[in-house]
């Protein structure tokens, strides 16, 4: 089995196909158990499209959270964009630092794939 991978998703409302497709990847991946294990981080615009409860992103992370992965969403940069509150009332995601996160996955090995 391949090893262990982060989907990073920082695309904006601009490249939702590309957004659509790293959440496509994650919830095919854990569903079927394609890597060790497979983690999502939301940092950057794609924040926005959760924040905004876009209905095909919040299908795509029931997916996801229905196989035991709660996508984290960047604390940081929510507070920035004004996302913060919409953003805490997502229970689909988890709002934390990622920063620490990205640091601690990386020494661990982990793949980072970035759309």
């Amino acid at each position: 089995m391949p090893g262990k991978v982060v989907v990073l998703v920082s695309s904006g409302k601009d490249q939702k196909p590309k957004v659509l497709t790293a959440l496509t990847l994650a919830a095919v991946g854990k569903q079927n158990r394609l890597f060790d294990d497979l983690k999502v981080i939301f940092f950057g615009p794609s924040e926005e499209l959760v924040a905004e409860r876009d209905p095909d992103v919040m299908k795509l992370l029931d997916q996801i959270n229905a196989v035991g992965e709660r996508p984290l969403a960047c604390q940081v940069v929510a507070q920035s964009f004004g996302l913060t509150d919409a953003l805490k009332s997502v229970s689909s995601v988890q709002l934390t630092m990622v920063g620490p996160v990205i640091a601690e996955l990386a020494g661990k090995g982990y793949e980072f794939l970035t759309f």
